[in-house]
């Protein structure tokens, strides 16, 4: 199927939003509340276009085969223009000291869209600035665009933020004459709102900071950066999570520390949330840099038993950078040497063993599961041991409207907010082999292993409702041409519910475990091809 937008041939998949083809053919369409692999929440409304002819708003408009989009058109930038200068009404002219002045995204669209008057105006508010740990909010500098409480939700699941009221003054009604039809609905939700905490005055997050990297201006700011750096006097440095084994891409934004002091230090870490999003440790643990000085002497020793050869082996362990495992490499090259690693020896034989009897490598990767609608975890305290996957699993409940199983010994109050679709088993330590049992069963497509646990199973009796047609006879009373009563006997056929027993197979493993298997069955409905992560 493919769609024209601005005259360039897109194809689509089914289901897919204007917004999004638009994005992944490099034709741009202004937007600032929408994220990709979120929920749309038109509260920008600047992704307006014309499809065939008509305004729709692209992040939540699906495209249609054949249909012809325009977003590019003068109509549409003046209206753009008058959304901007609702956003620019009594915010804060103090861009020069701005921590997000050089990256902003209202400077960028108030530009791109060439305001240069303010037609509007309205009483100011007086809006204190919050303090939450590890993120500051400055509500002068929101722009209630949502995006924080977006992918909150809908990435991270922790639903940690809302919006609360503003307690300005009501946007007059004699604007409506004067301004556009969605300008002056973006000011009038802008003028009643700000963003809060969920739950109280307190903050109540794992502190991600996901929530910061979105804001598309300066209103929340990690508190450790605010005010130590302009973004244009930084330099970006590619990297990835050192942390996690996701290995997710993030940037060290550096520069020197001081102007007696020429070193470069870290100022903060950084990242492209479109693509990636990071953990707590990832966006904040960036003060764990190396910043000893080398010992001269201790070097030269060292270096002087390389060359004698006498260092045979060399034993480090899994948190290491690029750089340093390419060091390590070409030391083995050069003097022969042995690398030991235990951590990475012992997930080796673990791969092995996982091969030989499975008959297959695993199959699947993170964007896998964010296209999933059905998600087995088990081996892991999932939020903890590898908060970026957790994020992607989330992701695939709410946006795919996903379900699945959770197994670990310890409850996690934050899986709850999940999905109640995501159901979270509490085991005992030393059941994850009856676990493992169970969803061979359950899954597996291997005969063999079919045979093998067929023994496994018991009857059971359950009682069932299923609908019948049933026949029933009615007498009607009718009136003939004279007048005169008749009764007849109708036949009709009405629903029913009735009970019945049937006899079905219950895995040993299930009931041992305390598995509802008529509840999983309801999930398991219409999914099918299983992989492995």
């Amino acid at each position: 199927m493919t769609v024209k937008i601005n005259g360039i041939d897109c194809a689509f998949e089914e289901g897919e939003y204007i917004l999004n083809i638009a994005r992944r053919n490099d034709i741009f369409i202004p937007a600032i509340c929408y994220l990709s692999g979120c929920s749309p929440t038109l509260a920008c409304r600047m992704c307006m276009v014309e499809a065939d002819g008509k305004k729709v708003y692209s992040c939540n408009t699906k495209a249609k085969e054949g249909m012809v989009v325009e977003s590019d058109l003068q109509n549409l930038w003046d209206e753009r223009n008058e959304i901007m200068q609702a956003y620019c009404i009594n915010h804060p002219l103090e861009c020069g000291v701005c921590d997000k002045s050089g990256e902003c995204e209202l400077q960028n669209f108030t530009h791109k869209s060439r305001v240069n008057v303010q037609k509007h105006w309205i009483k100011d508010t007086h809006k204190p600035h919050k303090h939450w740990g590890m993120i500051n909010y400055d509500p002068a500098l929101c722009i209630v665009c949502e995006r924080c409480i977006t992918v909150c939700k809908d990435k991270i699941g922790e639903s940690a933020l809302k919006t609360v009221p503003r307690g300005g003054d009501s946007v007059d009604n004699s604007f409506k004459e004067s301004m556009g039809k969605d300008a002056y609905a973006i000011w009038t939700k802008f003028q009643k709102s700000l963003i809060g905490p969920a739950n109280g005055d307190t903050l109540d997050c794992s502190f991600c900071g996901e929530c910061t990297s979105v804001c598309p201006t300066g209103a929340l700011i990690g508190s450790k950066f605010q005010y130590t750096s302009n973004i244009w006097e930084l330099k970006r440095i590619p990297a990835s999570n050192p942390h996690s084994s996701d290995c997710e891409l993030m940037y060290y934004d550096i520069k020197q520390s001081g102007i007696s002091n020429q070193k470069e230090k870290i100022y903060r870490v950084s990242n492209d949330f479109a693509f990636a999003s990071l953990n707590k440790a990832a966006r904040f643990a960036f003060d764990t840099q190396n910043e000893a000085d080398k010992d001269e002497k201790a070097f030269k020793e060292l270096v002087e038993l390389f060359e004698k050869n006498e260092i045979k082996n060399i034993k480090f362990n899994s948190f290491i950078t690029n750089e340093e495992a390419l060091i390590l490499q070409n030391l083995k090259k050069k003097f022969n040497l042995s690398l030991i690693n235990e951590e990475a020896l012992k997930f080796k034989e673990f791969l092995q063993e996982f091969i030989a009897n499975s008959g297959e490598f695993y199959s699947a990767n993170t964007q896998d599961i964010t296209k999933s609608d059905f998600l087995v975890v088990a081996g892991m305290l999932l939020r903890y041991d590898a908060p970026t996957l957790s994020y992607k699993i989330n992701n695939a409940l709410v946006m795919n409207k996903g379900s699945g199983l959770y197994f670990h010994p310890m409850e996690d109050m934050g899986i709850a907010k999940y999905s109640k679709n995501f159901i979270s088993h509490i085991h005992k330590s030393g059941d994850e082999e009856q676990i493992l049992y169970f969803l061979l069963q359950k899954f597996s497509q291997d005969e063999g292993i079919k045979t093998h646990l067929a023994e496994f199973f018991v009857s059971e009796n359950k009682e069932i409702e299923e609908s019948i047609n049933e026949e029933v006879v009615e007498q009607v009373i009718e009136k003939d041409e004279e007048g005169n009563e008749i009764q007849k006997e109708v036949k009709k056929v009405v629903p029913k519910k009735v009970k019945k027993i049937i006899e079905v197979q219950r895995s040993i493993f299930a009931k041992n475990l305390g598995i509802d298997e008529d509840k999983l069955e309801d999930l398991l409905l219409k999914k099918a091809n299983f992989t492995l992560v």
